[in-house]
């Protein structure tokens, strides 16, 4: 009968898998959406002039995050924090004068770039803050939780005796 592979041979087989390529992650290539982007500077060039210029905080964390790409959530949270910022003045732009000097007005108006920068930062306050904020409610919770059990325990414990609480045989 064929042995039956342990854990730590399944972790590193899957660990060379992602080592090749095979990570099966569905992230897009970065090439890919630069290439996306660079299609689309003839059709609307005051659009992609604004947003490559309001959205670089974005482009930076998307391209400076590191770790494996299942977990790369920094430019999520910043791009998508920085991107409510800028909506306002791509409305203003598209639903006026949509042209590459109403763009470049906009870009030397130093309130749309503190908004658009603003909201970055807001965005890396958030992405931030946001894991210590969830571990401690799940402490929070995991406790209560023990706290319940430990109750439940206690009043089985007075009801069937203390027989109960002993370790059963293996």
């Amino acid at each position: 009968m064929a042995r039956r592979p342990t854990a730590v041979e399944i972790a590193r087989a899957n660990a060379a898998a992602k080592k090749a390529g095979g990570g099966g992650g569905a992230g897009l290539n970065k090439g890919v959406v630069l290439m996306i982007l660079a299609a689309l500077v003839p059709f609307s060039l005051p659009t992609v002039a604004l947003v490559f210029v309001t959205m670089l905080p974005t482009f930076v964390a998307w391209a400076t995050e590191k770790g494996n790409g299942q977990n790369k959530y920094a430019w999520l949270c910043v791009g998508g924090v920085n991107f409510a910022g800028v909506v306002p003045y791509l409305f203003s732009l598209w639903f006026g004068v949509h042209t590459l000097d109403e763009a470049f007005h906009m870009l030397t108006d130093a309130g749309v770039l503190m908004v658009a920068y603003g909201c970055a930062g807001a965005g890396w306050m958030i992405y931030t803050a946001m894991p210590p904020m969830v571990a401690s409610y799940l402490s929070m919770t995991s406790e209560r939780r023990v706290a319940n059990l430990r109750a439940a325990q206690k009043k089985l414990v007075e009801d069937w005796g203390d027989d109960v609480a002993k370790k059963a045989p293996t």
